[in-house]
């Protein structure tokens, strides 16, 4: 394979991974599920419990198998990172396993199934590229999305703008909710922002067009969530950048994010009434308490093990629910809430061993580094403890926010396999082919040291 040859296909392997980074998005709704809103989608969950979105699964086991193809080229690395992450795969075989005592036992195990792929596919990631390079590659994603967003909503106004109270005015462009696209935006702005921040960030087009268009677009969703974790996610940022700056020791450090954490609680506590009014919101949260409550009483009956992954928000397993609130919804809007209701403590219990992992790994990767993929992991973390309070991500199945989580677990991994890819160069004067050892795709760029590099 010649160097022209090595090059255009690695440039296609990116073209195909920011597409299916959109898919994972959700920022190809309208052509994966006909222009359906998100309460429309919501609508129609109990009527796909059997057989799902034919459209959605076929986009997603095509990229899938073509992440599967790549990560056998890398198997010499795999086995370090599977060692590595065992309660990630003790949680996702658990989620395979509630199919056996779940209300919908093969709803259960299809989107269970469709979550260990979601799996392979982060790994197919970790082994492919540096966390730079998917860090730009999430980008021309999410700012794809956004662009696609506007033309829709300048195209199809009465398909991608949300129609009529509650939500009349709010965009959902090509995301299919207002949430999902402020969401999303939020993520976008983050991302962007650390782009600039970064050395010759401030000289390129890219960050600033991304984050004009994914700040926009966040406007324009008007999801009082996506503003309030997109502010506080950017002043983190340089909150973070002190911290890993200062010359102190990891004590005072550790107790310095103690402190203002608590601080940030006594905070919200005495200000969240005004707060919400501020935002046009309530104490109730838009009603998702009232959810919250009678969801927990109704998952009292199966605290221990859950009604089964992706099981619970279905008309027979939240009947309790729906006979009080009058309606159906497709979760409980709390990721951790909805987390016990599938899977129950003992899922909750695998659950928190692997969120805390990352969050170990990440404090660890931010104070021993000064780059921008430290920032960016703490950062992830910390947008998926807030998001996950008022929506539903976490063990998700096919979605970008919990590839990117698992992305971080599987990039920080200690002591990670140290075989590099074979990298193909310009045949010699013999006319042989001629092949050289080189760092492959996970070598260091801007944003992460070498691969073998322990805690990168």
């Amino acid at each position: 394979m010649t160097n022209l040859q090595f090059y255009l296909l690695r440039n296609l392997e990116r073209v195909f991974c920011i597409l299916a980074l959109m898919v994972l998005a959700g920022a190809l709704i309208p052509y994966l599920f006909a222009f359906r809103s998100g309460i429309e989608m919501n609508r129609d969950f109990a009527s796909e419990v059997d057989s799902g979105n034919i459209k959605f699964q076929a986009a997603t086991l095509s990229m899938y198998s073509i992440g599967l193809l790549y990560i056998l080229a890398e198997r010499a690395r795999l086995p370090k990172l599977l060692t590595g992450n065992w309660a990630l795969l003790a949680l996702t075989g658990f989620c395979m396993f509630s199919a056996l005592w779940s209300y919908y036992p093969d709803a259960t195990f299809r989107r269970a199934f469709a979550l260990v792929l979601s799996t392979t596919f982060a790994y197919y990631l970790v082994l492919r590229f540096t966390p730079r390079e998917l860090l730009e590659l999430v980008g021309w994603a999410l700012m794809l999305g956004a662009a696609l967003s506007l033309v829709l909503v300048i195209l199809y106004p009465t398909s991608t703008i949300h129609q009529g109270p509650p939500l009349g005015g709010s965009w959902l462009g090509s995301f299919g909710h207002k949430n999902r696209l402020g969401r999303m935006m939020a993520l976008g702005v983050v991302i962007f922002a650390l782009m600039l921040i970064e050395p010759g960030g401030k000289k390129r087009w890219f960050p600033w067009a991304g984050l004009a268009l994914c700040a926009f677009l966040l406007a324009m969703s008007q999801s009082r969530t996506a503003w309030i974790t997109a502010i506080a996610l950017l002043l983190t940022i340089q909150l973070l950048r002190f911290l890993r700056g200062a010359r102190l020791p990891m004590s005072l450090r550790v107790g310095s994010l103690l402190i203002l954490g608590f601080g940030m609680i006594m905070a919200v506590t005495q200000f969240l009434v005004v707060g919400l009014e501020a935002v046009g919101r309530d104490l109730t949260f838009t009603g998702r308490t009232t959810i919250w409550t009678y969801a927990i009483v109704a998952g009292m009956d199966h605290s221990m093990l859950g009604a089964g992954y992706r099981a619970f928000w279905t008309p027979e397993g939240a009947s309790y629910v729906y006979a009080r609130i009058w309606g159906e919804i497709g979760n409980g809007h709390n990721g951790y809430l909805d987390v016990w209701l599938e899977l129950g403590f003992v899922g909750v219990g695998l659950f928190l061993l692997v969120f805390g992992t990352g969050f170990k790994r990440a404090y660890a990767r931010l104070i021993g580094s000064d780059d921008m993929a430290g920032l960016f992991y703490m950062l992830l973390m910390i947008y998926a403890l807030i998001y996950s309070m008022t929506e539903k991500f976490l063990l998700e199945q096919s979605e970008l926010t919990w590839v990117l989580m698992m992305v971080t677990l599987l990039y920080l991994t200690p002591r990670r396999a140290t075989v590099p890819s074979q990298r193909p160069v310009a045949a010699p004067r013999g006319g042989a082919m001629g092949r050289r050892v080189a760092q492959g795709p996970m070598a260091g760029g801007p944003m992460g040291g070498t691969y073998p590099a322990p805690g990168e």
